[in-house]
């Protein structure tokens, strides 16, 4: 299949779970879904391609700039990377989303959060960490929700 088709359809689902996200993450089921299905499709999307991109000998590594940038120069990779991006940035706005819904915070406060998560991932969870701390009162609150633990 062509990388630019595999781009185009980890995009669209992305970006539909992040409707998803927002419309229904009062719903416990929304979760479980994404995390059954969603991140199972795009991880393994994400092992296939980052195994072919990093076999290919583009001679780069995690030490430099300048090999971080090597080791992308492989189409493979680079699909790989963004990848990576759409499922982190994923994962944090469903942690947004159950913690928000746990400490009562509207869901219409939390849309600033999400889109700025979607597109610029921790300016997202930044924003949403001063709304909760303003919302709450205190700096620190449960780290990890449990739901997602056990």
């Amino acid at each position: 299949m062509k990388l630019e088709l595999i781009f185009t359809i980890a995009n669209s689902v992305a970006f539909l779970c992040w409707i998803f996200l927002f419309v229904l993450y009062q719903k416990r089921w929304v979760y479980k879904f994404l995390f059954s299905i969603i991140f199972v499709l795009l991880g393994g999307l994400y092992l296939f391609y980052i195994i072919r991109g990093m076999g290919a000998d583009t001679g780069g590594g995690f030490d430099t700039l300048a090999n971080v940038k090597l080791l992308f120069s492989s189409d493979d990779a680079l699909l790989a990377g963004w990848i990576h991006y759409l499922t982190f940035d994923l994962f944090v706005g469903m942690w947004i989303c159950h913690n928000a819904d746990k400490c009562g915070i509207n869901r219409w406060i939390l849309l600033p959060c999400l889109v700025l998560t979607f597109m610029a991932g921790p300016t997202g969870l930044l924003l949403y960490i001063i709304i909760r701390v303003i919302h709450s009162k205190k700096l620190v609150q449960e780290p990890f929700p449990q739901q997602f633990v056990s």
